[in-house]
């Protein structure tokens, strides 16, 4: 039976992405599922795109890359499409990050203020694009989850959720309770754990922040995850607790 691999945020953080993926016992007919927010803030956001890129090479069929909020910045910054369509300030992408990605492409102030999207990071954007809605976040065999970056509001399909929403949304998916069944595997929002609910399970541990790199494999719901150090753990999550509805 395949498995399907969930990676949390990345935020430019080479090393652990890199380490975390080189041990993930992964089979050939695994699905790898990266939620998106790639780059920002960690120094080595061209090495993640690099590897995010090389995992799609070698299994086209079998690697999905979200599109995150930070992407959406980045590429409304270059003029490039981007699903939210969200009019940002041209330096809100700086301001969360973006100067730091740059650097990692070796460009600083201030000719970083007019180059060009990097060739590979505009690649990544061209791929993650075609994964924004619909089918492409429900994965075959693993019904009932559903991967999205930030959340989704309670009994919305993602084909009819604002980009809006599927990337940004915070409090109005944490703190509600969706009956359906489905259950959202989901980054964005960084907890000092994975939080586990019954209607969704958030893997954003904060890496970039000090805290682990987190990958989930489905069904198995076993957490692998690299620290600052590269050392690599392996736990089972912790069951569902009981939701007051």
């Amino acid at each position: 039976m395949a498995s399907v691999w969930a990676i949390g945020d990345i935020h430019g953080e080479g090393m652990k992405l890199g380490t975390l993926l080189d041990f993930l016992p992964r089979g050939e007919n695994d699905y790898t599922v990266f939620l998106g927010d790639y780059i920002d803030r960690g120094a080595s956001s061209a090495q993640v795109v690099r590897r995010v890129l090389a995992e799609y090479d070698e299994a086209p069929d079998r690697t999905v890359p979200l599109w995150g909020n930070h992407e959406d910045m980045a590429a409304a910054y270059f003029h490039l499409p981007h699903p939210t369509e969200i009019e940002y300030d041209p330096y809100d992408w700086f301001r969360n990050g973006g100067l730091t990605a740059m650097e990692s492409w070796g460009l600083k102030p201030p000719q970083v203020f007019s180059a060009p999207c990097p060739e590979q990071l505009s690649r990544l954007f061209s791929l993650s694009r075609t994964f924004f809605k619909g089918s492409e976040t429900e994965i075959p065999g693993t019904d009932p989850y559903l991967f999205i970056h930030a959340g989704i509001l309670p009994g919305e399909e993602p084909e009819t959720a604002t980009g809006e929403t599927l990337l940004w949304i915070r409090d109005e998916f944490l703190n509600s309770y969706n009956p359906s069944g489905r259950i959202v595997v989901h980054g964005h929002t960084p907890f000092e754990a994975v939080r586990v609910h019954p209607d969704k399970i958030g893997i954003d541990t904060g890496a970039v922040r000090g805290g682990p790199l987190t990958a989930l494999r489905l069904p198995e719901r076993a957490l692998y995850q690299v620290d600052d150090s590269g050392r690599v753990t392996v736990s089972h999550m912790p069951d569902f607790p009981a939701e007051s509805v």
